[in-house]
This record gives C-alpha cells, sequence and structure tokens, in this order.
C-alpha cells in the first residue's frame, strides 16, 4: 500500500519552494507540516514529480533521521524480517527498498536501506545500522517501505504533527 508523495507549494524566505511529503492535504491543513514529515525539496522552478530527474531533488536530512530512527525501533516486528531473519540464522538481514528492480538479484546500494543483525534466526534489538548510500528518490521513484514500517511511519510522523508546541 505505498502511496505517492504530495507536493506543497511554499514561501521560504522570498522564495517559493516545493516540498515534499507522505502526508495528505487535509492532515497538512489540519495540522501544518513540520521538518520531520518533507522528505525534501525539489529544485528551484520544479513545481511536480512528473519526469523529474533524481538531481532535481534534495534529500531533509531531518526526515532522513527520523525514517532511519523508526526503522531502528520498528523492524524488529515486521512479519517478512522476523521469517527472513530465521532462514539467515547468523549474519546480516539488508532491509531493501522495495521499488528495486529485483531484490533477489543484483541491488544497487542506493536501493539498500539498512541492515539488521541477526543471531540465533532472530533480528538483535538495537542492531539496526542505517545505509548512508540509500535515496529517498531514484530514477525508480520514490522509496518505498514494507507496509509495516511505512503505517509505523505515518504514524509518527501524524503523531508529531498533533504533539503540543513546547511553551504553549
Amino acid at each position: 500500500m505505498v502511496r505517492a508523495p504530495f507536493v506543497y507549494e511554499v514561501t521560504l524566505g522570498e522564495r517559493i519552494r516545493h516540498l515534499v511529503s507522505p502526508l495528505t492535504p487535509d492532515e497538512v491543513f489540519e495540522r501544518g507540516l513540520c521538518t520531520e514529515a518533507v522528505y525534501g525539496l525539489l529544485a528551484l522552478g520544479v513545481a511536480g514529480l512528473d519526469g523529474m530527474p533524481p538531481d532535481h531533488f534534495e534529500e531533509n536530512p531531518v526526515f532522513v533521521r527520523f525514517l532511519h530512527e523508526t526503522i531502528g525501533d520498528d523492524v524488529f516486528g515486521v512479519p517478512a524480517v522476523r521469517a527472513q531473519a530465521a532462514e539467515i540464522g547468523d549474519g546480516w538481514l539488508y532491509i531493501l527498498d522495495a521499488r528495486t528492480p529485483d531484490p533477489a538479484g543484483t541491488v544497487p546500494n542506493e536501493d539498500i536501506i539498512g541492515a539488521v543483525r541477526v543471531q540465533k534466526q532472530q533480528p538483535m534489538p538495537l542492531s539496526y545500522r542505517a545505509n548512508a548510500h540509500h535515496r529517498l528518490y531514484t530514477s525508480a521513484g520514490f522509496f518505498q517501505l514494507p507496509e509495516e514500517l511505512e503505517m509505523a511511519l505515518l504514524k509518527r510522523l501524524r503523531a508529531l504533527a498533533e504533539a503540543p508546541e513546547l511553551g504553549s
């Protein structure tokens, strides 16, 4: 159930910019758009995603950090991860971006989200390692998480948007 992200036109400083987020227009209208909920910026003059080359997208490091924190916390409860860990036995289990064309073949480094250490057929807590070479947007499109991780990410982003601001 991977859905396409939304593009929002905002004024930053004196420039009009286009931000990309997984939150719906209704959610953004109701709660606003926190920094953690912004995948990144489109290049100046680019207003939409259709046919956009990867070099016209700038990743938001705050979102990337939030993404990997969420995965690190929630990856151990994903049934597919637990099943793959049982098959591996001991070693590393790579979390692949679902946009990769052939998960059983050669996977581009930009499509490896991270890895989890497996011991005795179990994913090890606190062992998740992010891949610094993973890209949110490539010529194959925006990143795609396993459904359980996507739902966890959206839940956390919505909770952030609902949290009262400090000092209010």
